[in-house]
């Protein structure tokens, strides 16, 4: 008897882990529907969305010059406010965020205004032109975008503050979190050396202190996560030895804490050591999108760290791009990237061509959907609400348009 309810015992205990641990069914990638294109003009960099309300920002390109843009519209594209971001000289926008008040900052680069000499000011002179010859206009020659600008705009379209940093080189805005005093922005400008990333914040007058620099000749930052306490996390790559840590690999993705004086606390790289390796977007759940080159292999990575900046889970796709990463909520994850081969997760997933795929991981990273965008040639941002469900900025053969997971 004994024998017999030791061997039931067993097989009870073998059928439940076959249950328990049998392979996960795979997921049917639905297909996204585009909701409307944007204007040839405008060149987006991403969007906000609450509800069915949707905020594009990015540069909208003149003849001469280029102004940051911030619009609002509803689901069908109709504009309920616009609103050109211009000081006079040229500006892009390339990332933004909301506050706690619901404000929107909208952050990119500009060129530092001129001063004009008037001692040195030579009268105009008329010329002779009897044969009536139109001369071709010559565009001004535009001056490097050396400084960060920020623009704070009400949830209405008011213009509420600006405010500048300037570098005295050329520079490019990454990405920006709202905090408790105003707002850290993080980027990459140019050095004699080469380039560096920098932390930059801000107080309710302008950006205060000075900008703290990452590197010095090979080093870029491209995403940044505020902590609770008002320090920061960045993201980036790099060849130089960060905070007291050595190159690893090609090149390194790394991770540093930043304390809320603006000081680096910790350092925390890639450590493959063939591999090239890059940070290039985050979540405020720590969920990091980045690529990784091996062999001559091209992976779309997504990672999800602890707040000690230990890995929890990874996963990574062959890919032509770099993962972009969102976090639909507190408990789940989407990245977006161009799928170049199979995938056995995805039902029937094995594009004959590169096509843009979006995945939406739970909290412990397993795969429970997937939505297939083959006219995106690239994708831009991500997005989600519950009106309009997942969403995706990107460049198809229209131009840039804005699609969606459900269909009206």
């Amino acid at each position: 008897m004994k024998k017999f309810l030791t061997f039931t015992i067993i097989i009870c205990l073998t059928l439940t882990a076959q249950v328990s641990y049998g392979a996960p069914k795979p997921v049917v990638a639905r297909t996204f529907v585009p909701l409307f294109s944007l204007p040839e003009n405008e060149k987006p960099a991403g969007f906000l969305i609450s509800g069915n309300t949707l905020n594009f920002f990015g540069t909208s390109a003149g003849m001469t010059s280029t102004d940051g843009f911030l619009k609002s519209t509803n689901e069908s594209g109709v504009i309920q406010w616009s609103l050109i971001l211009d000081t006079g000289v040229d500006e892009i926008a390339t990332t933004a965020t909301k506050n706690s008040a619901g404000e929107i900052w909208i952050v990119g680069s500009s060129a530092k205004p001129s001063i004009l000499d008037t001692s040195t000011v030579v009268p105009a002179v008329t010329s002779l032109n009897p044969d009536s010859v139109t001369a071709e206009i010559v565009p001004p020659i535009r001056n490097d975008l050396t400084q960060v600008i920020a623009w704070r705009v009400s949830n209405s379209g008011m213009l509420l503050q600006t405010i500048t940093y300037d570098f005295g080189a050329p520079v490019l805005v990454r990405s920006v979190a709202s905090t408790d005093f105003g707002i850290a922005v993080v980027g990459n400008y140019s050095t004699p050396q080469g380039s560096a990333g920098f932390v930059l914040q801000s107080g309710a007058n302008g950006f205060v202190g000075k900008a703290t620099s990452i590197g010095k000749s090979d080093t870029e930052i491209n995403a940044v996560s505020r902590k609770s306490d008002n320090s920061l996390i960045v993201f980036g790559s790099s060849t130089e030895v960060i905070g007291g840590k050595k190159l690893m690999g090609v090149r390194d993705g790394i991770i540093a804490s930043i304390s809320s004086q603006g000081k680096i606390t910790n350092v925390v790289r890639s450590s493959n050591s063939k591999a090239t390796r890059s940070w290039q977007s985050s979540t405020p759940n720590l969920v990091l999108g980045g690529d990784s080159i091996l062999g001559g292999k091209t992976e779309a990575v997504i990672t999800k760290f602890a707040p000690s900046l230990i890995p929890i889970w990874t996963t990574r796709f062959a890919s032509q791009t770099s993962a972009i990463t969102f976090d639909a909520s507190s408990n789940s994850h989407m990245m977006a990237f161009t799928s170049t081969s199979a995938i056995a997760a995805i039902a029937g997933w094995k594009p004959k061509k590169t096509t843009t795929l979006i995945l939406n991981f739970d909290s412990k990273g397993a795969l429970v959907g997937a939505y297939g965008a083959p006219t995106v040639i690239s994708p831009i941002a991500l997005g989600f609400s519950r009106d309009l469900g997942v969403l995706l900025l990107g460049v198809s053969a229209k131009g840039v348009s804005i699609f969606h997971s459900l269909t009206r």
